[in-house]
C-alpha cells in the first residue's frame, strides 16, 4: 500500500527597513569608487574599485598596499545584488563606509539616477560625503586608469573634484546634499562632467551635467560652467577668466586675465495676472586682472569695462539658453514659484 503525503509549507515574511549589526573592520574591504553603468544590451552595470591587493613585504615582514586599485565589476539588476555577486569574488566584506566617489556613465545618467541612489541613502554604513559625477562614456572604464600623480585613480579623480570646486568650474556637491535637491520638486540638480582625455591615460574635467528631473538632458563647457555657477551664487575660492579683447586677432596681447574678487547676484521671479512669469537676474562682479600682456590696463579701463561686461552678458545669456533646451531649472525658480507664487 502506497501512503500519500501530503506536505503544507508556510512561510512567514516579515519585512524591515535596516537595522544594525556588528560590522568587524578586519574583515572589511573597503569600496573607493562605485560606478553605475548601461551596458550596450540595455542592462545594469555595476563596478568598484578597492586597494590593491596587500602583500608581504620582503624586508619588514609587514603588509603594503599596492600602489593602484583594483576593479571589479558585473552585470546585475540592482546595486545591492551587484555588491552580493562581488563579495563572492574577494575573501572579505565589501564596505562602503569610506566610499570616495560616485560616478555616473552618460548613457546611464540618461534614466532616472534616483533609483540607484536608494540603497546608499538607506544604508546608515554608507558614506555621506562621497563626491558625485557623470563620465562620458562609461564611469567603470575610468577605473582602469593608471595615475601618475596618486596612488589611486580613485585618490586622483578626488583631488581633480576638489580643485575644480575652488576654481569655480563645478559645484561642492555630495550625496548628502544632493539628497534634498533630488528630491525637492521646485529645483533641478547639476553635476560635474568628466572625460578620459590623452588617450585613455587620465581624467579630465569637461563642465557640468544638468538634469531635467533625474535624468541627464544638457551639458555646459568649463567656462559656461563657472559663469553658471556665479550665476547662481556659488562661487568658490577662485573664478577665473581669460578673454580677447580684439576677436579680430588671436595674439597673446589681445588676451586679458581675470579674478572675481566680489560679486553681487540679485533673482527676481515675478508673475502677472494671466499668470506670466519672468525672472530678473542681475549679476555685478569686481574683477581684478591678473595677466594682461599689453600692459597698460588704466588707459584701456573704461573699453575694458564695457567691452568685458557685453561679453559676459552675452555667455551668460547663451547659457541660460543650455538650460531651457535641458529643461534643467538649476536656478530654482520652481522653488521661489511653490513659496511665494502658489495660487499664480
Amino acid at each position: 500500500m502506497k501512503i500519500k503525503r501530503l506536505i503544507t509549507i508556510s512561510i512567514c515574511l516579515l519585512l524591515t527597513t535596516g537595522c544594525w549589526d556588528q560590522n568587524l573592520m578586519k574583515n572589511a574591504i573597503l569600496i573607493q569608487t562605485i560606478t553605475f553603468d548601461r551596458t550596450d544590451e540595455d542592462k545594469f552595470l555595476f563596478g568598484i574599485a578597492i586597494p590593491g591587493i596587500y602583500s608581504n613585504s620582503l624586508t619588514s615582514g609587514q603588509e603594503t598596499p599596492a600602489s593602484n586599485s583594483q576593479t571589479l565589476s558585473t552585470i546585475a539588476n540592482t546595486p545591492r545584488e551587484g555588491r552580493m555577486k562581488l563579495n563572492t569574488e574577494i575573501p572579505g566584506n565589501l564596505d562602503a563606509s569610506k566610499n570616495k566617489l560616485i560616478l555616473f556613465g552618460e548613457q546611464f545618467a540618461k534614466d532616472d539616477i534616483y533609483p540607484s541612489l536608494d540603497v546608499i541613502w538607506r544604508d546608515p554604513r554608507n558614506s555621506m560625503s562621497a563626491k558625485l559625477a557623470v563620465v562620458k562614456g562609461k564611469a567603470v572604464d575610468t577605473l582602469n586608469i593608471k595615475p601618475k600623480l596618486e596612488s589611486s585613480i580613485s585618490q586622483n579623480i578626488l583631488n581633480l573634484i576638489k580643485g575644480t570646486e575652488a576654481n569655480t568650474i563645478i559645484p561642492n556637491e555630495t550625496i548628502q546634499t544632493l539628497a534634498s535637491e533630488i528630491l525637492d520638486p521646485g529645483e533641478d540638480v547639476v553635476l560635474p562632467l568628466l572625460k578620459i582625455g590623452h588617450n585613455g591615460t587620465t581624467i579630465d574635467v569637461e563642465g557640468l551635467a544638468l538634469f531635467d528631473d533625474r535624468k541627464l538632458t544638457g551639458t555646459l563647457s568649463q567656462e559656461e560652467s563657472t559663469l553658471f555657477l556665479l550665476l547662481n551664487n556659488k562661487k568658490g575660492k577662485y573664478a577665473r577668466f581669460t578673454k580677447n579683447t580684439n576677436d579680430n586677432k588671436a595674439k597673446m596681447t589681445n588676451f586679458i586675465s581675470l579674478n572675481v574678487d566680489n560679486m553681487k547676484r540679485k533673482l527676481n521671479v515675478s508673475v502677472n495676472n494671466n499668470g506670466d512669469v519672468s525672472v530678473n537676474l542681475n549679476l555685478h562682479l569686481e574683477m581684478a586682472v591678473e595677466e594682461f600682456p599689453l600692459g597698460d590696463v588704466p588707459k584701456k579701463l573704461n573699453q575694458l569695462n564695457k567691452e568685458l561686461s557685453k561679453n559676459l552678458t552675452n555667455e551668460a545669456e547663451a547659457v541660460i539658453y543650455k538650460l531651457q533646451e535641458a529643461n534643467c531649472d538649476a536656478f530654482g525658480i520652481g522653488r521661489q514659484l511653490i513659496a511665494f507664487h502658489h495660487g499664480s
